[in-house]
Parts: structure tokens; C-alpha cells; sequence
């Protein structure tokens, strides 16, 4: 049946009835095989407009329903497509096993069948359907597939099912190279720093000049605390071929991280002379040189970075906080206004403000913030003023000011979780448990995956409270959500330690300090090594932190506990 006769015969039905054309009694019966092709048709053109009029609900279920009358294998791919679109991952799963059975070599079913399979929490299924994809391409691009797979999977967040197919896969091909290869790359991108040196050295087993191998050895390594080999390493990789800019950069970032700030400097100026108009090595050299104190050398490199339009906000906001630590606040505001979009749009324009209220101007710091309200271009923006004028007030005039500014802005927005929230956080600083509990409850009534909104409540259940069999149940299913969260990580440790699971405690803490040194995380982590007896480990640690916040509260007042 065509299209015409499809739309013809619907027309017919909605005729008035004494215009409609009489059927004969005696007319042969429609056969199965075209009705079905009728209820096919039909299918498909409904999922089509429907598709098109923007109801992704009825359009998937159209397409469903003509995957399940069609033998061919490009409705189903387009069904399964049209559920991923719309983030449908049980159907699209369905419409995928159904391409996979109409066309099991199609390489494309098999790829987005192990991926949803990851994504269903399965990583033996996608490993094999993987392994498919892999074989189909042959042992010639051995290199490409598995560097593909580890684009394809996770980006900077990924998961621990993403991981454990990777590994699964690794082991179906133990004596291939770039499958340890890609295993040690995705391992540290998700933190996992032993098993991303394990997948490491395994490539250098099979390869040991394998670069990209050495490179995340040595990165891992130095993740894991073993700072002198790991830099040692790298730096003999980089004397060995000189001339190799990346290797070169690889080996600076490494330095950024381990705080030697001047050798780091050092080779980002040995770049520049090979790359000299390169913006991005010019941004971390000024960077460098602006966490160094050379305050003029960087105010030269930001202007010239000013000119170029890929790096102009970033130059414009670090010229402004340059002449704001030097007291030209004038010159400061002047250049941060500058700023007019963009990533920084607001940090920048938050900074004025704090500039004005640091002065003594509070009105006009406040005004400035409302001036910016009424010239948002969204809601959304304008609320996002709020929320910084509400730090504002909660820094320069106490949390409790800020408490009442948020109480006034959620009786026009009342279910507002980012306006809960932040007043939940200065409830917390007036000893309100109660209310920050209510106010978090709140925002997971309405939204029960909010990752960050489990973490709040339940480390402050845990640090403020002796309910910790409820802390650990929040915090725990934030964790699930950001496996690789370090505040969650670290929310983690504390509620193991609270609860005397010391050992758990340790590994949580140690994880979250390897992701990110932040004082308050490191402040945890000496508190858990002073009450096992590791006074050694918690001095090194204490050091380290106090010389990166040399004034945080919290690493003075561990400081003193640990003298007592």
C-alpha cells in the first residue's frame, strides 16, 4: 500500500457519511500481508511527524511498533536512534538487539549494543558485542579501535562499568598492545591510578619504548606519590628527544602538579621559543608566572594574550585580579568589565562587586549586582545574580543577612533548588541543621539524583550530628552518581571515619587527596593518620597543605590538634 492510499483512506473516515463511497458487501476481504504493510506504513509516518512536531515519546513508540512489524534492519537502527535521542535507554536497547538479530556483522549495531550495554550497567554483554566491532576491523587497526573506544567512553568522568569493560576487554586480547594502552589511559582519567600504572606497564611489557605508555607510568606514579622517579622518568624521555613540543608539555603539567612551579616556567619558555605564537603555551606561561610573584613579566604576557580572540577574557580577568592585588582597584574593575560573556562573565563581575564591598562600598556593590539583574538576558541569569549577591552578603555582612536574602527570593521562586540549596549552606554556618536538613530534603523530593544535594546532607550529618547510618545512606548513593567526585570521595572517608571504619576511612581519603590536595580534604586525611599512628604521614601531608593555604582555619586548628 503506498503512502497515498494510507492518507486517502484516513481522509475517507472523517468524511460525512453521505459522501462516502459505498463498499460492495460482496468486496474480497483485505489479506493479512497488506494490512500489515497498512499498520507498517502507518507507523512509520506517525513516528516521522510526530518526530518532527517534537513529541520524542510518541515518536520512539511509533518506531518501536514498526521495528516490531519490519524485518529491515534500518527501521530498527532508526528506532534505536530516536530512543537514544531521547535518552531512552531501555527501549533503545530493545530496537538495538532487534538491528543486531536482523543484521549481526552490521559493525554500527554491534558498537552502539556494547555501549548501551555499558550504560545499562552490563560490561560483560557490551564487551563481547565490542569485541565484534574489534575483530570486524581486523588486527591492522588494532590501534584505532581501541583508541576509538577510549574516546567513545566517558570523557574526563569515567565510569566504573566503563572501566570494567575496558579491562574485560584487555583480557580477551592480553597480548595487544594498544588494549593495555587504552585500558592505562581510561584508568587515570578515572582516578584509579594503581590500575592505570598496572595497565601501564603491561603495555611496556609487550612494548617498552612505547611512549604514550612511559607518559602515563610516569603520570600515575606521580599521582600516587612517587614525585622523584616519576619526574625523573619524564625528564629523561624529554632529554632524549628535545625537540618533541607535547612530550615536552606533558612533562611541565607534570611539574604544575607536583608545585615546581619555577622548572615548570622553565620549560613552557623553552616551548614558546619553538612555538612562539602559541597562545595556549603564553596563558600557562603568564599563569606560572602570576603564582610565581613575576607580577610584570605576566602583565606583559596577558596583554599580548588580550589581542587574541580565543584567550581575551581569560587575559582580561587575570589582568583585573593583578591590578586588584596591587590596590588598583580602578584599574581592576576597569578591566574585568571588560568581560561581557563567556566562562567568566560572572566570576569576573562577582569580583567587582566583592572589589566595591571590600572598599566599604556595599550599596554600590549590591547595586552594581542589581543593575546586572535587570539586563539579564534569561531567568536563569538573572538568578544566578542573586546567588552571587547572596555570597556577597553572606561574606561581607554574615550568614544570617544572607539566610533572610534567600528567604525573601524563594517566596518568588519557592521550589528553586540552586536558592534551597545555598540557603541550606548558610543555615549550616548559623547552626540550623534542622533547617539546612529541611531545605536539602526539599530540593531531593523534587529532584532525588541531585548528586550534590545528597553529598551536603550527608556530610553534615555526619560532621554535625551522630546519625551516621543516614549520612553514609546519602552519601553513598551521591557516590553511585559521581564515582569520581572528590568532594563525595572525601565526604565518604569522613563518614567511615565517624563510623570507627578507619581502614575504609584511609583508602577513601587518600583517593580524594590524590584528585584534588584541597586543604579541607587534607585536613581529614591527618585526622584519620594521627588516629592510626601515622604521625609521619600526617606531618608530610600537613606540610604540603599549609604551603599551598598557608592561612586555612581548618589546617591551623588540625595543625594545633596534632601538637597536643
Amino acid at each position: 500500500m503506498t503512502v497515498a492510499l494510507v492518507l486517502g483512506a484516513s481522509g475517507c473516515a472523517v468524511t460525512n457519511s453521505s459522501s462516502r463511497v459505498q463498499v460492495p458487501v460482496n468486496a474480497a476481504p483485505v489479506s493479512p500481508e497488506i494490512e500489515k504493510r497498512a499498520e507498517l506504513m502507518y507507523q512509520i509516518l506517525a513516528g516521522e511527524i510526530t518526530g518532527k512536531l517534537g513529541d520524542l515519546e510518541q515518536a520512539k513508540q511509533h518506531y518501536l511498533e514498526a521495528a516490531k512489524l519490519s524485518d529491515d534492519p534500518q527501521i530498527s537502527a532508526r528506532t534505536a536512534k530516536i530512543a537514544l535521542y531521547a535518552q531512552d535507554y531501555d527501549l533503545a536497547m530493545k530496537a538495538v538487539d532487534r538491528w543486531v538479530e536482523l543484521e549481526p556483522d552490521n559493525v554500527e549495531a554491534l558498537r552502539m549494543a556494547g555501549v548501551l550495554h555499558v550504560q545499562m550497567g552490563e560490561p560483560e554483554k557490551a564487551a563481547k558485542y565490542l569485541a565484534q566491532v574489534i575483530d570486524a576491523a581486523g588486527k591492522d587497526a588494532y590501534e584505532t579501535s581501541f583508541a576509538h573506544l577510549n574516546l567513545l567512553f566517558g570523557g574526563d568522568a569515567v565510569s566504573a562499568d566503563e572501566l570494567k569493560t575496558m579491562d574485560l576487554l584487555r583480557q580477551r586480547y592480553p597480548d595487544v598492545i594498544h588494549a593495555h594502552q587504552a585500558y592505562a589511559e581510561m584508568a587515570y582519567r578515572a582516578h584509579d591510578y594503581e590500575a592505570a600504572l598496572q595497565g601501564a606497564e603491561a603495555a611496556l611489557q609487550l612494548d617498552p619504548g612505547n611512549r604514550k605508555a612511559q607518559i602515563v607510568r610516569y603520570r600515575s606514579m606521580l599521582a600516587l606519590g612517587e614525585e622523584g622517579l616519576a619526574l625523573l622518568g619524564m625528564k629523561q624521555l624529554v632529554d632524549a628527544d628535545a625537540d618533541d613540543v607535547e612530550l615536552r608539555h606533558n612533562y611541565a603539567r607534570m611539574l604544575v602538579q607536583a608545585k615546581r612551579y619555577g622548572q615548570a616556567l622553565a620549560e613552557y619558555e623553552r616551548m614558546i621559543t619553538k612555538r612562539p605564537d602559541d597562545m595556549d603555551l603564553i596563558y600557562s606561561a603568564a599563569l606560572l608566572e602570576i603564582e610565581l610573584g613575576r607580577t610584570e613579566s605576566a602583565r606583559k604576557r596577558l596583554l599580548r594574550l588580550s589581542e587574541s580572540p580565543n584567550h581575551r577574557s581569560e587575559a582580561f580577568f587575570y589582568l583585573g585580579i593583578l591590578e586588584d592585588e596591587q590596590g588598583n582597584t580602578d584599574k581592576a574593575i576597569e578591566w574585568l568589565s571588560r568581560i561581557q560573556e563567556g566562562d567568566y562573565y560572572f566570576e569576573a563581575h562577582s569580583r567587582i562587586a566583592t572589589i566595591m564591598a571590600k572598599n566599604g562600598q556595599i550599596e554600590e556593590a549590591r547595586n552594581y549586582l542589581h543593575n546586572l539583574q535587570q539586563q539579564a538576558a534569561s531567568e536563569e541569569k538573572k538568578l544566578q545574580l542573586y546567588l552571587l549577591e547572596g555570597e556577597l552578603i553572606r561574606d561581607m555582612e554574615g550568614p544570617q543577612q544572607a539566610y533572610n536574602f534567600y528567604s525573601e527570593l524563594l517566596k518568588t521562586y519557592p521550589d528553586h533548588s540552586d536558592l534551597l540549596y545555598a540557603r541550606a549552606m548558610v543555615a549550616e554556618n548559623i547552626d540550623r541543621i534542622d533547617w539546612l536538613e529541611r531545605d536539602l530534603k526539599k530540593v531531593l523530593r523534587k529532584e532525588p539524583k541531585n548528586a550534590t544535594a545528597l553529598n551536603a546532607l550527608g556530610y553534615t550529618l555526619a560532621d554535625r550530628t551522630d546519625r551516621y547510618q543516614e549520612a553514609y545512606e546519602y552519601i553513598e548513593q551521591a557516590l553511585k552518581l559521581r564515582p569520581d567526585d572528590p568532594a563525595i570521595i572525601d565526604s565518604m572517608g569522613w563518614v567511615k571515619y565517624r563510623m570507627g571504619d578507619l581502614d575504609a576511612a584511609e583508602r577513601y581519603l587518600e583517593k580524594a587527596y590524590r584528585i584534588t590536595p584541597d586543604a579541607e580534604i587534607a585536613a581529614h586525611l591527618m585526622e584519620v593518620y594521627w588516629k592510626r599512628g601515622k604521625q609521619q604521614e600526617a606531618e608530610k601531608v600537613l606540610a604540603e597543605a599549609l604551603k599551598a593555604s598557608p592561612d586555612d582555619e581548618k589546617l591551623l586548628q588540625v595543625r594545633e590538634l596534632l601538637r597536643q
